[in-house]
């Protein structure tokens, strides 16, 4: 059977290179309508060329959810994935275009081509390369594919609540995947929630002359007092209340972690750091990274920030801040938390816009999908595969699997130096075809896994 798909993917990599690269030309940031419909045309053509059943919902003008369904058994795998991007700014740090993908030195450079493109694309070509060289699918495979997953999956429940009978299954298989700097497949059940806010002071009706800054209030300053009441300097939140739903890990959940490996120096090279933050040792930062919420400055403005010299004060300042959730916290309960202790602090002139949220899923470790996926990832790649309890990102897996309290796990070929975000994003061609087995493999042994 591994000759015969070899054989198969050695035989169509040509064209299914080419279709990665025509799904990532498609410009499909938040808010590009055109762009976004037609990649939800191009991943609906492609499940049907697959042998899909397929189907769009949609809310008004929002992005369409495209829906593919194919095979039959006992069980039903749900395929949660997304066709939108980041958006690619700042475009001058591409060093080629970044909706022009570019093959070089065995990687594909475009942005989505890792978040999520290139995930999704894989799994429905392993949809084709099963029935080419194995025959009927032994499970139901149902694609749930979003187009605003990046701008917080803002309708995505309303359009399941459509048909509760999309939730129904046994498992679902995440978005992303990746492996460690070693090659080691990392399988990750969850991921993080969160919550994004706009934080805006206004002191003035306009800015001032800085001479008069002994006497006028400035809203920078008044933004960065606020700004510090959030967050100690060991990285603690300092709202009350925030961590009173948190989850506790098991015993289970937090040996798995201790197994991992952090990859420390690989972490300090790639983003040319000498140490974490909050002092963190490699031990506390790998544990936080999966069991602690965060409060993070994503960015902020005031005043005059272009080339050369303006002596003014803000009349004005922003900042917009996430905060990434563990289970059981509720975005919506942040957000209440975060009002009240704006307004305890002296605050209540501080605008807090909310933007994002979303809950966050942790899965069960010990599942028939994730053993299966376990088991394929190690045989594609030839090397042990770790189990994380969750990933630092968000992913809309409680709308999905919080109803039947479903296993999720990722299987992939993200790798450190993917740049999932970032400018000059990409893959690694030989991780893809591995993933790609992987997946194919995923597929048939989720029928019969104990």
């Amino acid at each position: 059977m591994t000759d015969q798909l070899d054989r198969y993917l050695d035989e169509h990599r040509d064209r299914f290179v080419a279709e990665l690269r025509e799904l990532c030309a498609i410009p499909c940031e938040t808010g590009e309508d055109a762009a976004l419909e037609a990649a939800a045309r191009w991943c609906s053509d492609r499940l049907g060329a697959a042998g899909a059943a397929t189907r769009t919902l949609r809310t008004g003008a929002e992005p369409a959810l495209v829906v593919g369904e194919t095979g039959s058994g006992k069980r039903t795998l749900i395929c949660v994935q997304h066709y939108d991007v980041q958006p690619a700014v700042p475009l001058e740090l591409w060093q080629t275009p970044p909706f022009d993908p570019a093959v070089r030195d065995g990687a594909m450079f475009a942005r989505g081509v890792n978040d999520n493109k290139g995930h999704l694309l894989l799994r429905i070509q392993a949809l084709e390369a099963y029935r080419a060289t194995r025959g009927e699918l032994p499970i139901r495979v149902r694609f749930l594919i979003e187009g605003e997953e990046e701008d917080g999956s803002a309708h995505l429940a309303e359009l399941l609540a459509r048909d509760p009978s999309l939730t129904d299954g046994d498992g679902a298989l995440k978005e992303g995947g990746g492996i460690d700097a070693a090659g080691r497949p990392h399988l990750l059940l969850g991921g993080k929630g969160i919550y994004y806010v706009e934080l805006r002071a206004r002191t003035m009706n306009r800015d001032a002359h800085s001479g008069g800054a002994t006497y006028l209030p400035n809203a920078a300053w008044r933004l960065i007092d606020v700004l510090q009441t959030l967050v100690d300097g060991n990285g603690r939140i300092l709202i009350d209340g925030f961590y009173d739903d948190v989850r506790a890990p098991t015993d289970a959940e937090l040996a798995s972690v201790r197994a991992l490996p952090f990859e420390a120096e690989d972490k300090r090279r790639i983003h040319d750091i000498t140490e974490f933050a909050w002092h963190r040792d490699e031990n506390a930062a790998s544990m936080a990274a999966i069991f602690e919420p965060t409060c993070n400055i994503c960015g902020i403005w005031s005043g005059f920030t272009g080339i050369g010299t303006k002596t003014v004060i803000p009349a004005e300042a922003t900042a917009k801040v996430d905060f990434r959730l563990v289970a059981d916290q509720d975005p919506a309960r942040i957000r209440d938390l975060l009002r009240r202790h704006l307004d305890r602090h002296g605050f209540s002139d501080v605008e807090a816009a909310s933007k994002e949220g979303t809950r966050p899923y942790r899965g069960r470790l010990d599942d028939p999908v994730v053993r299966a996926a376990k088991a394929a990832a190690e045989a594609a790649f030839g090397t042990e595969a770790f189990i994380v309890p969750t990933s630092g990102g968000t992913s809309p897996m409680w709308q999905v699997c919080g109803k039947r309290k479903l296993a999720n796990v990722t299987l992939g070929m993200g790798h450190p130096g993917s740049g999932a975000h970032a400018p000059n994003e990409n893959i690694l061609l030989d991780n893809y075809w591995r993933a790609l087995r992987a997946t194919v493999d995923l597929y048939g042994r989720y029928a019969t896994q104990a």
